[in-house]
């Protein structure tokens, strides 16, 4: 409440929903609309699905109406007998393809599919806003009981201790599970959508059929899927980069990225009108967007957890993407700066979004800095590892690099991610690692489920091998998922009311490293990839695994031992 003469805020109102959940933020207070007589107070929670119905004199939450996915706007009718509510996802996507699927009028294109809602709801008096209620927060949530076992995973942070002691965290681009997974028999796909999969020449042209018979777009992701476990239940929250980058790193697109995402965007540099020159973002956090609490970055640091950054949260408005701009910083047309809490825990020779840089590049450099850094380095590991790996997001065909279709950024991205787990299990931290593997957003494909199903993996020792998860999950699943691991406590609703994903894990681990599977040459060519940075990979020397312990190092270091002697407790 601000007091219009003083400019000064003078009270604030909480939206109370549960006791379990008013602890935490997350309700994203978007559009509100006051009543004639000012003694109520209707507010659109966007974070929440639903209107919260205010007092104003006690400044207590009345209840709850339930409503569409991100309601923005609500207005009551002149008699006041009737509210107005405008969500923005209505009903959500539903499926964009496969067979059976009939296209709307409005396209296939996730947002284009996806249409908004408006209600009209009849003012309900306390009896129905109490059943109101109860149906909001039963959309939300439920209750249930966990066994303490030895799940790998803890039901809640901190509830014991867990043998996962290292995650890597891999955020790729845009991809939807159909066109990758779409062919696996025992899983819930369409076969005819699985363009990007193994052995599917059925998707391709009938005059390419031929030529590319056998194709094998992505052999990691379905080596990596069947050797460990993955999700066919699995949907983003996102509609695109700007709200996934958010998302998948525990930040809720609030009120300013939900307009952003949907404003024109050419930049006038040269604007005489204030304030900064359209601050639109897909990769970063803007300061006007900056949760109170912050995301998983200063989760970690508010609990003194070592964490490091590969390319994440680096990609702000009109960024320049050039094969040159290879270091975390390129050049900006708007500058955003970095949270504080990442600044100093990102690495600077590890590039960003930028699909004319070989995820082969990014590869080369992850092996690099991680080598010197925690193998023949003296340094730690980290609690959390992030890494982007962009280039299933997909761009032009440049044959001069190696890039002859669609099918060979993919399959770049495939080598690399395959490469990175190849090393990461040939490492003395795959004892105790846990590898997650999904998408910032599923807009570059179809699906036949939903328009937002996407791509979950887990890997690692105590992850089930051969396991397919039919789990409902989301990207608060996955944060749920390293918080309860890494003993760090939640920072939003969407932390405490996503789903538990003990089924991937087992408590009998299995420390079988993963063994890259190479490319199909023919859609993808690395040595042109990798000219312009005058490099070729060594393949024996990827697949012999990463460099160890220095013999000098191992050797001053038992002498070290001996010299000074050993405390046996």
């Amino acid at each position: 409440m601000i007091d219009y003469r003083s400019q000064k805020i003078v009270k604030h109102i909480p939206i109370k929903v549960s006791p379990l959940l008013d602890k935490y933020r997350g309700l994203l207070p978007f559009g509100i609309c006051l009543s004639k007589d000012e003694k109520k107070l209707f507010v659109a929670l966007l974070g929440f699905n639903a209107v919260a119905v205010i007092d104003i004199a006690s400044g207590k939450t009345l209840g709850l109406i339930p409503t569409g996915w991100g309601p923005s706007r609500v207005m009551l009718g002149r008699d006041e007998k009737e509210i107005y509510i405008i969500t923005a996802r209505g009903l959500g996507a539903g499926p964009n393809g496969g067979m059976g699927f009939k296209k709307p009028i409005q396209g296939t294109f996730i947002s284009d599919l996806q249409l908004g809602s408006f209600h009209k709801v009849a003012m309900p008096d306390s009896a129905q806003l109490t059943k109101y209620t109860a149906t909001s927060l039963s959309n939300t949530f439920f209750q249930s009981t966990v066994e303490m076992n030895q799940n790998p995973l803890p039901p809640l942070p901190g509830l014991y201790q867990s043998p996962i002691k290292y995650i890597v965290y891999i955020t790729k681009e845009n991809r939807t599970y159909d066109e990758v997974f779409g062919q696996i028999k025992e899983a819930r796909g369409d076969s005819s959508l699985a363009r990007f999969g193994v052995n599917n020449a059925y998707t391709l042209l009938a005059n390419q059929r031929e030529r590319f018979k056998g194709l094998r777009v992505t052999p990691n992701h379905h080596k990596i899927a069947r050797q460990f476990a993955f999700s066919d239940n699995f949907y983003c929250d996102s509609d695109a980069s700007i709200h996934g980058h958010h998302w998948m790193m525990g930040v809720i697109p609030n009120e300013w990225v939900e307009a952003n995402s949907s404003v024109e965007k050419t930049a006038k540099i040269f604007s005489t009108a204030p304030g900064r020159r359209f601050p639109g973002t897909t990769g970063s956090i803007d300061p006007e967007d900056y949760a109170e609490a912050g995301g998983i970055w200063e989760a970690f640091e508010r609990k003194k957890k070592l964490f490091y950054n590969f390319g994440e949260a680096n990609e702000t408005a009109h960024v320049r993407e050039e094969w040159y701009d290879t270091a975390t910083g390129a050049g900006h047309g708007v500058m955003v700066p970095m949270q504080k809490a990442l600044f100093n825990k990102t690495s600077r020779a590890y590039p960003g979004y930028n699909t004319n840089i070989p995820d082969q590049y990014r590869a080369n450099q992850f092996e690099k800095e991680f080598t010197r850094k925690w193998i023949v380095g003296k340094e730690a590991m980290p609690s959390l590892v992030t890494i982007q790996l962009p280039n299933d997001h997909i761009a032009k065909a440049r044959p001069e690099d190696g890039y002859t279709s669609a099918h060979s950024f993919m399959a770049d991205n495939d080598l690399a991610l395959g490469r990175i787990l190849h090393f990461l299990s040939r490492t003395k931290y795959w004892k105790n690692m846990l590898v997650i593997i999904t998408e910032d957003d599923p807009q570059g494909g179809v699906d036949h489920v939903d328009a937002h199903r996407s791509i979950l993996m887990m890997a690692g020792p105590y992850v089930k091998k051969g396991h397919l998860s039919k789990t409902h999950a989301n990207f608060g699943s996955i944060l749920k998922t390293i918080y309860n691991i890494s003993g760090v406590p939640y920072v939003n609703q969407y932390d405490v009311t996503a789903s538990l994903l003990q089924d991937f894990f087992t408590d009998q681990p299995d420390y079988t490293p993963y063994t890259l599977e190479m490319h199909d040459s023919r859609i993808f060519d690395v040595n042109k990839a990798m000219k312009k940075y005058k490099t070729t990979i060594d393949w024996n020397k990827i697949l012999k695994g990463p460099e160890m312990d220095k013999l000098e190092d191992m050797r001053a270091d038992h002498y070290r031992q001996q010299k000074e002697g050993t405390v046996i407790k």
